[in-house]
């Protein structure tokens, strides 16, 4: 028994052995196959990773790849961000010290991160074949010394700053930057409060080649004047906030930039009639235009800005504009708001430039109403420059996370074409728990009137339904309703008005397409179609918890009762 034992025994050991032998040579075979790779190859590799990664796995392999990695002909991307300070130390000594002739990205680390005594290397000359630069925070005195040095290296195309120390460095900041002879994209990041920075900037008479601007932060418009003055070859512009100007515009001021052909501005505070000055003599080749702007009440004349367009503006293809105003006891209809009908006149439907009004109600717990302007057709930039651009506003400056829940896809258009009217819609976004007092509808009620909004659109999970019978009430020429998820909270009973309210609006609206795109619960179903009894076209995604079996069965029960014997 003990030798059956000690035979199966040898077995085992024996079938491990040759199992970790097979492994082990199945491995080296892997390396085998893997170093058998030519150079162009593992070059085409090292290109999708960091410098830094590369000499920590690839280091100390072989003398093969200690040649590749030392082979003057490897390009090293480098990002020094997010390390821990010995680290940090380490790579700057064993990588970059030692390959800065071949470093042709760098991303320095954010120097506030680390010890006040801590210091990294310079870059000068010696950086030859440096193309893109991306700075973390440093101080003032360290900027200039180091954007001066900059002025020396021949192949820095990019130029990334974020900053955040002495706001009377931006003057000498630009003049620097004005001075690098290859730069054709550069963005200054500040952090600062808005009544903080300098109003006005004053630069020697200087030309830039730069291509690509993008200035976030805040300046006034006379400010951005004087920096564009400086780029008579600028493609394209990107504005985090742009203040009214401090002194009076004038137009000879104003040169032409005639290769800038696209322009966003995140949050525009400067009145319309400095902005339609600004348009009308900084390019005629403009092509693009996104601005989000406040306050001016004028933004809303749709005839004004297609007189700007028409007429100065003839090669635009792309208009995204959005104006937000608060809704509160301030808060008037001016004869403005009772013509935004006009934003839905041919010019702007031929050129598939829609409308969109909203209410959004978690907008720093304040009701903002926001109406806009938006292209159907997405734009796609061409080049790396324009892709960083686009995430650069999209991202950092504008904010606006309200865009891409209610513009649709070209798939959801297409899909939703019954149901979704591209014109005349009120979306909804946010109202979370509210309860809206009569104060606030009759507040927005000349705006909703006005427009005659004829689709509605709300984007919630919960809505009390005696808000949900206000906002129809106010709507009276609505045809279609479209809702995310109706899962009607209650706080209390709906009052006799309310109640009364229901039934004639049941009878009286003009509501024929509904749209529920998530049904939790049957009585959904139910309130949708006895508050809509005109209705033709129902759409409805139902979940696990409520079987389509009940939905249809409880529908052409409903049918049935309307139908001749």
């Amino acid at each position: 028994m003990f030798a059956v034992k000690r035979r199966l025994s040898n077995i085992e050991s024996s079938g491990e052995e040759k199992k970790k032998f097979r492994t082990t040579h199945d491995d080296k075979k892997l390396i085998n196959r893997f170093e058998n790779l030519s150079n162009e190859l593992f070059y085409e590799i090292f290109d999708y990773l960091d410098g830094c990664d590369i000499h920590k796995i690839f280091s100390s392999l072989n003398s093969r790849f200690e040649a590749l990695l030392n082979c003057s002909s490897l390009q090293l991307k480098i990002d020094l961000r997010f390390h821990p300070e010995p680290i940090l130390q380490y790579y700057s000594t064993c990588v970059v010290a030692s390959k800065k002739d071949r470093i042709i990205s760098l991303r320095w680390p954010n120097l506030d991160d680390y010890n006040s005594g801590f210091t990294l290397f310079n870059i000068d000359s010696s950086f030859a074949q440096l193309e893109s630069l991306v700075l973390g925070n440093i101080e003032s005195n360290q900027l200039i010394h180091l954007l001066i040095n900059l002025i020396s290296l021949p192949r820095l195309f990019s130029l990334t700053i974020n900053y955040d120390d002495d706001l009377l460095e931006i003057n000498n900041i630009y003049q620097i930057i004005f001075n690098l002879p290859m730069l054709k994209y550069y963005k200054l990041s500040f952090f600062s409060l808005e009544s903080l920075f300098p109003t006005s900037i004053s630069i020697k008479e200087q030309y830039s080649d730069i291509k690509y601007l993008v200035i976030d932060h805040c300046c006034s418009l006379d400010m951005l004047i004087a920096i564009l003055s400086c780029t008579p070859q600028l493609y394209r512009l990107t504005c985090k906030q742009v203040n009214e100007s401090v002194d009076n515009i004038i137009t000879n001021a104003l040169n032409a930039i005639f290769s800038l052909t696209r322009i966003s501005i995140g949050s525009c505070y400067a009145e319309f009639d400095e902005i339609e000055l600004f348009l009308i003599n900084i390019s005629p080749q403009l092509q693009v235009l996104r601005i989000s702007t406040f306050r001016d009440v004028t933004y809303l004349d749709a005839n004004r800005w297609e007189q700007i367009i028409s007429q100065h503006l003839l090669h635009l293809n792309v208009f995204d504009f959005k104006y937000e105003q608060p809704i509160d006891e301030d808060f008037q209809a001016s004869v403005y708001h009772e013509r935004l009908n006009q934003f839905n006149s041919q010019f702007w439907m031929k050129r598939e430039w829609f409308f969109r009004i909203y209410i959004d109600t978690n907008f720093w717990n304040d009701n903002v109403i926001v109406c806009s302007i938006f292209p159907y057709r997405p734009i796609r930039g061409n080049s790396h420059e324009e892709k960083e651009n686009d995430e650069s506003f999209n991202e950092n400056i504008n904010q606006n996370i309200i865009q891409q829940s209610v513009i649709p896809s070209q798939e959801e258009f297409v899909a939703f074409s019954k149901i979704l009217s591209e014109t005349y819609q009120l979306t909804v976004i946010d109202l979370l728990y509210s309860e809206f007092d009569e104060t606030f509808f009759d507040i927005i009620r000349p705006i909703l009137t006005t427009v005659k909004i004829t689709c509605l659109n709300i984007i919630l999970n919960k809505i009390f339904i005696g808000t949900l019978i206000d906002l129809i009430k106010c709507l009276p020429n609505l045809d279609s309703l479209v809702i995310s998820s109706l899962t009607m909270i209650q706080p209390r009973c709906l009052s006799v008005e309310e109640a009364r309210t229901f039934r004639f609006l049941s009878n009286n609206n003009k509501i024929t397409k509904v749209n529920l795109k998530q049904m939790n619960d049957l009585e959904q179903v139910q309130f949708l179609v006895d508050l809509c009894s005109q209705m033709k076209y129902f759409e409805v995604n139902c979940t696990n918890d409520v079987g389509l079996e009940k939905v249809l069965r409880f529908i052409l029960m409903k049918n049935a009762k309307y139908m001749p014997n």
